[in-house]
């Protein structure tokens, strides 16, 4: 028994291109239809009045035409348009090929007749139909020009009459690529209308959904800070022993269920963070603090885990950079914070360096340096994206995350109209760079109560 295999199904391309081809094949047989008319009427003019064998069976082809044409449409609505195609193109090239050979002076005809089929082809078939249709063509047309060669049977028509009706089907022959022409054309427009709309559609359906999620999960990521913030603030309180003295198995249990509940709030503090990102709700601030400010906060957050790893952790600022700056003390310390902690939390041994320095053209730059196992060249762009992460790699052997530190450090840089930039080395380390505008600023001025009460 056959096990059925995902090629089996058509692809949705393929399902588009079926489609279009049957709407060409219906247009060519309606418009087969509607030629056949005058063509058979002039064919009646030049046939019926000298009919002999040869001449009947030429006459009947070309009145089998029309029928062929319903013939056809009906099988492109049932079975599909190449079968319908190969039928109406071998039908009538066959048609051409006996008319232009039985009736003498007419073979030039066989040119531009054939070369509508090839045309016809073209649009109906696909690439290794179209070839043999062109093949088919070139060979009964030589073949007709054989058959004839050396023969001086002459046109048993008279030549005024000739004349006109050669004339006559080749303007049918030009009215016929005409109006496939613009049928094609309509098709093409009609197909490409279609495709725009459903993309439209496609994008505004995602939009609204992205919108939705972020949405949601702003929602819920606030809704879960609330009771997580209640719990951080009385395990605490339990551990500072404000509800009477605790032993040791419940400090150490206590002291776990503080970090786990920190870690979490801070995983949601990253999705809602994200969420507010993708739903541009972000909003960064211009306000004056003390450089030093960022120094305290890395050293707060990362230091002491380096020193739990046995690292050396050295934040270092440049005299060159001025003690107080413009920005958002907040964000800025989130992503100095989240590149030390990323640099602490991959390296085992050795040391994180961050440094604070200016940059040409009234810029500052932030960089933080380890000697973690590096990253590949080839997935730099893939640590930035979102709940993406080095799975099955030397960098994130046994370290666990969600993925979202280095994709919102991105965002919020890029808000802030700076950029980051990574550079790493197997084996080595990795260096972090962030380049953002440099606005120095002065600090406040002291209030009038103040100076009063000094």
């Amino acid at each position: 028994m056959r096990l059925p295999s995902v090629l089996d199904n058509a692809s949705p391309y393929e399902e588009i291109e079926s489609a279009r081809r049957t709407r060409l094949v219906l247009g060519v047989c309606n418009v087969s239809i509607v030629f056949s008319i005058p063509l058979i009427i002039v064919v009646s003019v030049m046939l019926l009045p000298r009919i002999n064998p040869a001449f009947a069976v030429a006459y009947g082809l070309c009145v089998g035409i029309l029928p062929m044409s319903v013939i056809a449409r009906q099988v492109a609505l049932r079975r599909g348009p190449e079968q319908a195609a190969y039928l109406y193109i071998f039908y009538t090239m066959t048609v051409l090929a006996y008319s232009t050979t039985i009736i003498q002076g007419i073979l030039d005809l066989a040119v531009p007749g054939y070369i509508i089929l090839i045309l016809v082809a073209g649009m109906t078939l696909k690439t290794a139909g179209t070839y043999f249709t062109t093949a088919l063509a070139g060979v009964a047309y030589f073949t007709g020009q054989l058959l004839l060669r050396g023969t001086d049977v002459a046109s048993p028509f008279p030549a005024p009459l000739a004349a006109l009706t050669l004339s006559v089907l080749i303007l049918l022959s030009f009215g016929f690529v005409t109006l496939i022409d613009q049928i094609t054309t309509t098709d093409l427009r009609r197909a490409l209308s279609q495709a725009t709309y459903d993309l439209v559609q496609t994008n505004r359906k995602l939009k609204e959904a992205s919108e939705r999620k972020s949405q949601f999960t702003a929602r819920a990521s606030h809704e879960l800070r609330t009771p997580l913030s209640s719990m951080i603030v009385f395990t605490d309180l339990a551990l500072r022993e404000a509800y009477g003295p605790i032993n040791v198995r419940l400090r150490k249990a206590l002291t776990h269920v503080l970090t786990s509940a920190r870690q979490l709030k801070a995983i949601i503090n990253d999705i809602l963070d994200l969420s507010k990102i993708e739903a541009g709700q972000i909003e960064i601030a211009n306000d004056t603090f003390a450089l030093a400010r960022l120094v305290e906060a890395v050293q707060s957050a990362a230091g002491g885990i380096a020193q739990e790893k046995g690292l050396r952790f050295v934040v270092s600022v440049s005299p060159d950079l001025p003690a107080w700056i413009i920005g958002d003390e907040g964000r800025l310390s989130q992503i100095l914070v989240n590149l030390a902690s990323n640099g602490v939390k991959f390296t085992e041994k050795g040391h994180v360096e961050v440094r604070l320095e200016p940059a040409p053209a009234n810029r500052w730059r932030m960089f933080v340096l380890d000697t973690g196992p590096g990253i590949p060249e080839d997935k730099f762009e893939r640590i930035f994206q979102a709940y993406r992460q080095l799975d099955n790699t030397a960098s994130t052997s046994g370290v666990k995350g969600t993925g979202l530190g280095l994709a919102i450090t991105r965002h919020l840089v890029r808000l802030m109209g700076g950029d980051v930039s990574l550079a790493s080395e197997l084996g080595r380390g990795s260096l972090f760079t962030v380049e953002l505008p440099l606005r120095p600023g002065q600090p406040a001025a002291p209030q009038v109560d103040q100076v009063i009460a000094a």
